[in-house]
């Protein structure tokens, strides 16, 4: 068996404890924001061989290497076109969304032409690839993700009342684009409204309302903390899902959960954040539609003598996520390259937080009772 030692990312708006309860450790005062798995260059993972008798001397530290018996992930298994994580949120990410594979390429071109190093912190176009990206809850997680039916804003906005009706009726005589558009404009008339608005949220009981007011604390004067008002609020429970393909305006709030995305450093942000936001090339890569339903619920494929597999059925991406839910003696057969993570449980094998590499054809048997989240490559078979 081939176990990934993952790749901690200490960003600060991290939770400090969640990520080393899940594998087992002492957490250090430190926001414990992700934990990659994968070759991305900003966090590449290394493997180590472990049998029965490996695993069970194996320390779970992150910071041992196991006598340097360790070696790139890249050397077994290729560069992977998708990158695994946990993902542990204390505070609100910034609002953002990700380039389609066509707007990844021309903005990729463009800021090479105007001679923008990839490592500039105004640089947006890292790469020329696409970023979809899902988030599945291993705990209740709330997020914003795309906008809500119009006629909903509309109704909300009316009952948080005062400058928040004249936003309504912008949306309700016009379209999202067009409010969008006016929001960010920042004209004094939109900075007199915004301020009047968060005035109002304070006194209103709906969580996209306290949402606005407690983002305006941290963001004041942002005019994106005004724009979280058109979006959905969602709270997803455990094996709930989201994803976010091109042009979905999103954000994530707090909570833990296993993220998936396309190998790509490609983000817009348009606010809610101290890193760099472009809103021209925000509103150039948005989709202002209505996304009535943005939760993505698990399909059932199969049913084992020991478990039973689950999968998010999404658009066309790099990777494909499971859930394999055992109970007892189950083998797992990879038919692409395949990480698979420990989310909840255990098993003699891989324990909760753990990874493991499997390569076409290869097979891992395991015993225990436990979750496994699974990705594979986007193949036919997969599929």
């Amino acid at each position: 068996m081939k176990l990934v030692r993952g790749v901690v990312q200490h960003y600060p708006w991290g939770d400090s404890a969640s990520i080393p309860s899940l594998l087992g450790l002492d957490a250090d005062g430190r926001p414990w924001a992700e934990l990659w798995f994968g070759t991305h260059l900003g966090g590449p993972s290394k493997v180590i061989e472990l049998d029965d008798a490996g695993r069970r001397g194996y320390s779970p530290s992150l910071s041992d290497d196991t006598g340097g018996l360790f070696s790139p992930l890249t050397a077994v298994s290729g560069e992977l076109p998708f990158l695994l994580k946990i993902l542990a949120a204390a505070r609100p990410l910034s609002l953002q969304s990700h380039p389609s594979q066509e707007q990844a390429r021309g903005g990729y071109a463009r800021e090479n032409r105007l001679d923008i190093p990839i490592g500039n912190s105004r640089r947006i176009y890292r790469d020329p690839f696409a970023k979809p990206e899902l988030v599945c809850a291993l705990e209740p997680f709330e997020a914003l993700c795309g906008f809500r039916r119009e006629v909903d804003s509309v109704s909300l906005l009316h009952s948080i009342g005062g400058s928040a009706s004249h936003l309504a009726r912008l949306i309700a005589d016009h379209d999202l684009d067009h409010a969008l558009r006016y929001l960010f404009g920042g004209t004094e008339e939109v900075r007199i409204l915004q301020n009047d608005i968060i005035d109002s949220c304070l006194h209103h009981d709906s969580a996209s309302a306290q949402w606005a007011a407690r983002l305006a604390r941290s963001y004041p004067g942002d005019p994106a903390v005004i724009v979280t008002l058109l979006m959905n609020h969602v709270v997803l429970a455990p094996g709930e899902a989201l994803y976010l393909g091109p042009g979905n305006l999103h954000a994530y709030l707090r909570g833990t959960g296993v993220e998936v995305m396309g190998s790509s450093d490609n983000v817009v942000r348009c606010g809610l954040t101290n890193k760099h936001v472009d809103v021209n090339e925000l509103l150039a890569t948005v989709v202002p539609e209505s996304l009535p339903d943005p939760v993505l619920r698990a399909t059932p494929v199969a049913r084992t003598e020991a478990g039973r597999l689950w999968r998010y059925v999404t658009p066309p991406a790099p990777f494909v996520l499971w859930v394999h839910q055992i109970d007892g003696t189950e083998t797992i057969r990879a038919r692409t390259r395949e990480l698979s993570l420990c989310g909840v449980g255990s098993t003699d094998m891989l324990r909760r937080g753990e990874v493991t590499y499997l390569a076409p054809g290869q097979e891992l048997t395991v015993r225990g009772k436990a979750t496994f989240f699974r990705v594979t490559e986007w193949s036919d078979v997969a599929r």
